[in-house]
């Protein structure tokens, strides 16, 4: 990989932050970073004098290979040259700039890029370079494609499909003079009731809120003698909120000047909620990125407070052990808020076992029992035939404790809650409920309020983590976005309909255990935390671990329980040291996520040196992918940071008791 000058802004920070962290974080970012010369030389292209290893990854093209050249190395006949005259032009001027631009894989495949160009001069020589931060955006291009030739192929089938067709003058209230019979099912209107304006006009069935934006996007279009199209709401006969998409142009009349207007309607609102859901997966998948990171730094500081504590425990006096306990039960919390922060922002893999609806239900009656308000009648009901649920029954009833608080918040003054389960299936051949559902079998549970109701303006926000209603000290936020994570997470779907005034019925479709669940182990019982753990007898353990609290800790409790221990801070250091005396370790504790040389790799490569080494994995983001790819390895011991004394030492007993077993 090609090394650049970092070029850091002349201000107070970069005498304090050094350049090899710009450096380090350049080299690890998603996006290509790329920068070229500002000025070719005896008519010569700008040269590339660095790009960061995005670069390979998106385009098969190793570093070198561009390095020195011309970013003209990536693009092809299909590359918009005005495109980049335009970007030339900009930076010419230091102006930052940002295009899109088709480029080409060493393999000759096409994608797209967003780019984002700028000029940067060398703090040092003052020389002026040009900076490229380039994000692949071909699959959003291509969704984009796919949409306007859904809406090409939409409109010219509109004559044939349900929706309103119109005709009217171009006046203050759109006089209707024609309307089409899917008027009724659109609006709930006859079209005679529309037409001439007898009962109603067409501007009044629009919602309030959105008329005068489509009046002014209609009146300009007319001026400009142009099509138009656009999206708005209206309200129907019955009060119903329903989003819709018109198409429409100016007629003119025998003096050319503009009489009439004429266009097709359709409900688009089931569209609209699909596309709100899909933004609300992208928010949480992008959440859920930032979470992961977070709960690894957090998990790791309340690894070494926890383990701390126990060893402190039997040391402590009749003044210090309360305040032990303290410590222990805040991380223990700390600990417990940052599950749930990866349960709504990734949704976390927990053990799945057949679950009965009625034993769900008779645990979650007893705490509704003892904590709703009496004025808030509960019922339920469950379907005689109604199937087991493959899944977490600790996970579950937090999904129906959430919406029966969510139900409880709803009816300050009293009302009925009722929760049922009856078995349901998704046909391969309908149309999916939800952008989650697959065809298969499922158990449906209602959980219904007859309270206020959502307001159509937040229906799309209601399942955004941090969102609530309740007021400062009220809610958290993440009471239906860790439910919906759940319910995802057990490969199910949530849905909801709901009317302001009239109450909420939350949906939630969980497959049955006879589809979903797989033979699982149960594993040995659960150990009475007062049994005497289990000693060492002077053995080595190599614990490598980046953070240092942690691998200290972690010596120190071994070390308390009669192992000997050797530490390493990252990988690369472990492995040297096992290759110099690879007899002298009885086994290892590796950390999955490190610098450099990660837990999996570092993994393998002792396998290669001792292929009978008992090896223990710890991560403080437990991912199905990280136990998965230690598991690769033949690695059978996986520690989730935090983790007690306890566990630590019982899972390294097992982990060498395995090996000489």
């Amino acid at each position: 990989m090609g090394q650049a000058e970092t070029f850091l802004p002349r201000d107070s920070t970069s005498t304090t932050l050094p350049s090899d962290v710009i450096h380090a974080s350049l080299e690890q970012f998603n996006d290509i970073v790329m920068v070229t010369e500002a000025h070719g030389r005896d008519g010569i292209d700008p040269k590339v004098v660095y790009v960061n290893p995005a670069f390979e990854r998106v385009t098969g093209y190793k570093a070198q290979e561009i390095l020195g050249r011309s970013p003209s190395l990536v693009r092809g006949e299909r590359t918009d040259i005005a495109e980049l005259k335009r970007i030339e032009a900009s930076l010419a001027e230091r102006k930052p700039v940002r295009a899109e631009l088709l480029n080409y894989r060493k393999d000759g495949s096409a994608f797209w890029i967003e780019i984002e160009g700028t000029v940067v001069a060398s703090p040092s020589t003052g020389e002026d370079f040009f900076v490229f931060i380039e994000r692949d955006v071909t699959e959003r291009k291509r969704a984009e494609d796919a949409y306007r030739e859904q809406a090409r192929a939409t409109t010219a089938l509109f004559g044939n499909l349900p929706g309103m067709a119109y005709r009217c003058l171009d006046d203050e209230k759109w006089t209707m003079e024609f309307v089409s019979p899917g008027c009724r099912d659109l609006t709930g209107f006859e079209p005679e009731a529309l037409i001439g304006n007898r009962d109603r006009s067409y501007e009044d069935v629009i919602d309030p809120d959105d008329r005068k934006a489509v009046r002014q996007i209609v009146s300009k279009a007319v001026a400009g003698n142009d099509a138009f199209e656009l999206t708005y709401r209206i309200r129907t006969k019955a009060g119903q909120l329903k989003w819709v998409w018109e198409r429409g142009r100016a007629v003119p009349g025998p003096s050319e000047a503009v009489r009439r207007l004429e266009g097709f309607i359709t409900d688009i609102t089931e569209r609209k909620l699909l596309e709100s859901q899909l933004l609300q997966n992208q928010r949480l998948e992008s959440i859920g990125t930032l979470a992961g990171g977070i709960a690894h730094d957090l998990n790791n500081v309340f690894a070494p407070i926890m383990m701390a504590g126990d060893l402190l425990a039997d040391k402590a006096d009749e003044e210090s052990g309360p305040l032990l306990d303290v410590v222990a039960a805040s991380a223990k919390r700390g600990a417990e808020l940052v599950r749930q922060i990866l349960l709504f922002a990734r949704g976390m893999e927990g053990p799945r076992v057949a679950v009965s609806p009625a034993s769900l239900f008779t645990e979650i009656r007893t705490f509704l029992d003892s904590t709703l308000p009496k004025a808030i009648r509960v019922s339920f009901q469950i379907s005689p035939d109604v199937a087991a649920i493959a899944g977490d029954p600790v996970q579950l009833h937090q999904v129906l404790l959430s919406l029966s608080v969510n139900a409880r918040d709803a009816m300050p003054n009293g009302g009925k809650l009722s929760i049922s389960a009856s078995n349901a299936e998704v046909p391969a051949t309908a149309p999916r409920p939800h952008p989650d559902a697959v065809p298969g079998k499922f158990v449906r549970i209602d959980v219904a309020d007859t309270g206020t109701g959502i307001p159509d303006i937040l229906k799309g926000q209601i399942f955004d983590p941090f969102f609530t209603t309740k007021g400062v000290g009220r809610g958290s936020g993440l009471g239906l976005s860790t439910a919906r994570s759940i319910v995802k997470a057990h490969a199910g779907f949530i849905t909801f309909i709901s009317s302001e005034g009239s109450g909420t019925t939350f949906s939630i479709f969980l497959p049955t255990a006879e589809v979903a669940l797989t033979p699982t182990s149960h594993g040995e019982p659960a150990r009475s935390p007062s049994a005497q753990l289990p000693r060492g007898k002077g053995e080595s353990i190599l614990v490598v671990d980046d953070e240092e609290s942690v691998r200290h800790i972690m010596r120190s409790t071994l070390e308390n329980f009669g192992y000997r221990t050797v530490g390493a801070s990252d990988g690369a250091e472990a492995v040297s040291l096992l290759r110099a005396t690879p007899a002298l370790f009885s086994a290892a504790l590796v950390d999955m996520q490190m610098p450099g040389l990660d837990g999996a790799k570092t993994i393998i490569a002792m396998r290669h040196i001792r292929p009978e080494l008992p090896i223990v994995a710890a991560s403080g983001l437990a991912t199905q992918e990280n136990k998965e790819s230690a598991a690769a390895s033949g690695v059978r011991h996986f520690l989730d940071k935090p983790f007690s004394v306890e566990t630590l030492i019982r899972t390294v007993h097992a982990a060498m008791a395995r090996a000489t077993a």
